[in-house]
Protein backbone atom coordinates (compact mmCIF):
# COMPACT_ATOMS: atom_id res chain seq x y z
CA UNK A 1 0.00 0.00 0.00
CA UNK A 2 1.70 3.43 -0.64
CA UNK A 3 0.89 6.39 1.36
CA UNK A 4 -0.90 8.29 -1.17
CA UNK A 5 -3.34 5.44 -1.19
CA UNK A 6 -4.37 6.32 2.27
CA UNK A 7 -6.42 9.88 3.18
CA UNK A 8 -4.25 10.51 6.49
CA UNK A 9 -1.46 8.74 8.95
CA UNK A 10 -2.05 7.14 11.88
CA UNK A 11 -0.40 9.93 13.50
CA UNK A 12 -2.38 12.55 12.62
CA UNK A 13 -5.20 10.30 13.85
CA UNK A 14 -2.92 9.67 17.25
CA UNK A 15 -2.96 13.66 17.75
CA UNK A 16 -6.49 14.56 16.26
CA UNK A 17 -7.69 12.12 19.22
CA UNK A 18 -5.26 13.97 21.69
CA UNK A 19 -6.58 17.13 20.36
CA UNK A 20 -10.43 16.31 20.64
CA UNK A 21 -9.39 15.24 24.05
CA UNK A 22 -8.15 18.37 24.81
CA UNK A 23 -11.08 20.39 23.24
CA UNK A 24 -13.63 18.61 24.78
CA UNK A 25 -16.30 20.12 27.37
CA UNK A 26 -16.36 17.28 29.18
CA UNK A 27 -12.51 16.59 29.98
CA UNK A 28 -12.21 15.38 33.48
CA UNK A 29 -15.85 13.67 33.22
CA UNK A 30 -13.84 10.41 31.44
CA UNK A 31 -10.77 8.38 31.59
CA UNK A 32 -7.82 10.91 29.88
CA UNK A 33 -6.03 9.45 27.09
CA UNK A 34 -3.08 6.96 28.27
CA UNK A 35 -0.97 4.85 25.85
CA UNK A 36 -3.18 2.28 25.98
CA UNK A 37 -6.82 3.95 25.15
CA UNK A 38 -4.92 6.00 22.39
CA UNK A 39 -3.94 2.80 20.70
CA UNK A 40 -6.91 1.48 20.72
CA UNK A 41 -9.16 4.81 19.63
CA UNK A 42 -6.38 4.51 16.70
CA UNK A 43 -7.44 1.13 16.38
CA UNK A 44 -11.10 1.31 16.31
CA UNK A 45 -10.98 4.55 14.33
CA UNK A 46 -9.38 2.63 11.01
CA UNK A 47 -11.92 -0.63 11.76
CA UNK A 48 -15.13 1.64 11.61
CA UNK A 49 -13.50 3.51 8.43
CA UNK A 50 -12.16 0.35 6.63
CA UNK A 51 -16.45 -0.78 7.82
CA UNK A 52 -17.47 1.68 6.45
CA UNK A 53 -15.45 2.53 3.29
CA UNK A 54 -13.83 -0.46 2.18
CA UNK A 55 -10.64 0.96 2.24
CA UNK A 56 -8.15 2.05 4.91
CA UNK A 57 -7.74 5.25 6.80
CA UNK A 58 -4.27 4.79 7.16
CA UNK A 59 -1.10 3.00 6.00
CA UNK A 60 0.44 1.84 9.13
CA UNK A 61 0.05 -2.11 9.94
CA UNK A 62 -1.85 -3.01 12.94
CA UNK A 63 -0.19 -6.00 15.25
CA UNK A 64 -1.32 -8.16 17.83
CA UNK A 65 0.46 -7.17 21.04
CA UNK A 66 -0.23 -8.61 23.98
CA UNK A 67 -2.63 -6.07 25.49
CA UNK A 68 -4.43 -5.43 21.99
CA UNK A 69 -4.08 -3.94 18.58
CA UNK A 70 -1.32 -1.38 18.17
CA UNK A 71 0.32 0.71 15.50
CA UNK A 72 3.61 -0.25 16.42
CA UNK A 73 4.85 2.72 14.38
CA UNK A 74 3.15 5.27 17.58
CA UNK A 75 4.90 2.85 20.27
CA UNK A 76 7.68 5.31 20.00
CA UNK A 77 6.16 8.46 20.15
CA UNK A 78 4.63 7.71 23.57
CA UNK A 79 5.72 5.07 25.44
CA UNK A 80 7.41 7.31 27.63
CA UNK A 81 3.70 8.24 28.87
CA UNK A 82 4.17 5.00 30.53
CA UNK A 83 0.48 4.63 32.20
CA UNK A 84 -0.18 8.06 32.99
CA UNK A 85 -2.21 10.09 30.60
CA UNK A 86 -0.48 11.66 27.80
CA UNK A 87 0.02 14.99 28.30
CA UNK A 88 2.73 17.02 25.99
CA UNK A 89 3.77 14.51 23.39
CA UNK A 90 2.95 14.55 19.79
CA UNK A 91 3.28 11.69 16.97
CA UNK A 92 5.59 12.54 14.35
CA UNK A 93 6.21 11.45 10.39
CA UNK A 94 9.60 11.13 9.04
CA UNK A 95 10.32 12.82 5.88
CA UNK A 96 12.86 12.65 3.47
CA UNK A 97 14.10 16.16 2.33
CA UNK A 98 17.36 15.12 0.00
CA UNK A 99 19.25 12.85 -1.56
CA UNK A 100 21.76 12.13 1.31
CA UNK A 101 20.69 9.26 3.65
CA UNK A 102 20.76 11.83 6.91
CA UNK A 103 18.57 13.63 4.53
CA UNK A 104 15.47 13.83 7.04
CA UNK A 105 12.95 15.57 9.24
CA UNK A 106 10.49 14.88 12.23
CA UNK A 107 7.15 17.01 11.77
CA UNK A 108 3.85 16.88 13.34
CA UNK A 109 1.78 15.37 10.13
CA UNK A 110 -0.91 18.09 9.39
CA UNK A 111 -4.27 17.43 10.49
CA UNK A 112 -6.74 14.86 9.32
CA UNK A 113 -9.02 16.43 6.09
CA UNK A 114 -12.96 17.75 7.55
CA UNK A 115 -14.76 15.02 6.52
CA UNK A 116 -12.17 12.33 8.62
CA UNK A 117 -12.35 14.70 11.72
CA UNK A 118 -16.19 14.63 11.56
CA UNK A 119 -15.80 10.42 11.64
CA UNK A 120 -12.90 10.94 13.86
CA UNK A 121 -15.45 13.01 16.35
CA UNK A 122 -18.15 10.44 16.49
CA UNK A 123 -15.49 7.41 17.45
CA UNK A 124 -14.26 10.01 20.00
CA UNK A 125 -17.66 10.55 21.61
CA UNK A 126 -18.59 6.69 21.77
CA UNK A 127 -15.15 5.97 23.39
CA UNK A 128 -14.18 8.18 25.36
CA UNK A 129 -16.10 7.68 28.31
CA UNK A 130 -14.23 4.19 28.11
CA UNK A 131 -10.12 3.26 30.07
CA UNK A 132 -7.47 2.25 27.97
CA UNK A 133 -7.92 -0.98 30.07
CA UNK A 134 -11.58 -1.51 28.91
CA UNK A 135 -11.40 -0.63 25.42
CA UNK A 136 -8.09 -3.26 25.54
CA UNK A 137 -11.08 -5.70 27.06
CA UNK A 138 -13.42 -5.29 24.24
CA UNK A 139 -10.14 -6.02 21.60
CA UNK A 140 -10.01 -9.48 23.72
CA UNK A 141 -13.70 -10.70 23.17
CA UNK A 142 -14.58 -13.81 21.15
CA UNK A 143 -14.80 -12.92 17.33
CA UNK A 144 -13.10 -9.85 17.22
CA UNK A 145 -9.59 -9.45 15.32
CA UNK A 146 -7.12 -9.13 17.72
CA UNK A 147 -8.67 -13.55 19.08
CA UNK A 148 -8.81 -14.33 15.87
CA UNK A 149 -4.96 -13.63 14.78
CA UNK A 150 -3.93 -14.44 18.38
CA UNK A 151 -5.84 -18.13 18.04
CA UNK A 152 -4.01 -18.46 14.60
CA UNK A 153 -0.47 -18.29 16.55
CA UNK A 154 -1.73 -19.85 19.19
CA UNK A 155 -1.77 -17.91 21.91
CA UNK A 156 1.74 -16.90 21.50
CA UNK A 157 1.84 -12.95 20.67
CA UNK A 158 5.09 -12.66 21.17
CA UNK A 159 6.29 -11.99 17.45
CA UNK A 160 3.55 -9.22 17.21
CA UNK A 161 1.87 -10.56 14.13
CA UNK A 162 0.12 -8.34 11.73
CA UNK A 163 -3.75 -8.32 12.04
CA UNK A 164 -4.84 -8.07 8.21
CA UNK A 165 -6.87 -5.35 7.06
CA UNK A 166 -9.50 -7.92 5.25
CA UNK A 167 -10.10 -9.57 8.87
CA UNK A 168 -10.55 -6.29 10.73
CA UNK A 169 -12.86 -4.77 7.90
CA UNK A 170 -15.24 -7.98 7.77
CA UNK A 171 -15.42 -8.58 11.56
CA UNK A 172 -16.33 -4.69 11.86
CA UNK A 173 -19.17 -4.84 8.33
CA UNK A 174 -21.02 -7.67 10.42
CA UNK A 175 -21.11 -5.32 13.16
CA UNK A 176 -22.98 -2.79 10.76
CA UNK A 177 -24.81 -5.58 9.87
CA UNK A 178 -26.02 -6.96 12.93
CA UNK A 179 -27.20 -3.50 13.92
CA UNK A 180 -29.56 -2.98 10.95
CA UNK A 181 -33.10 -3.67 11.99
CA UNK A 182 -34.90 -5.98 9.65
Amino acid sequence: MTASSAPTSAAAVANAFLDLQNADPEKGKFPPIDQMKLYKLVYYAQAWWLAHTGSPLFEEDIKAWPWGPVVSDLYGHFRSAGRHPIQEQRATIVTKTGANWLDYTYSEPPPPAPEIMDFLKQIWEIHKPFSGVALSNATHARGEPWTIVKDLHSDDLSSKPLIPLDVIRDVFRAKIIDAKPN
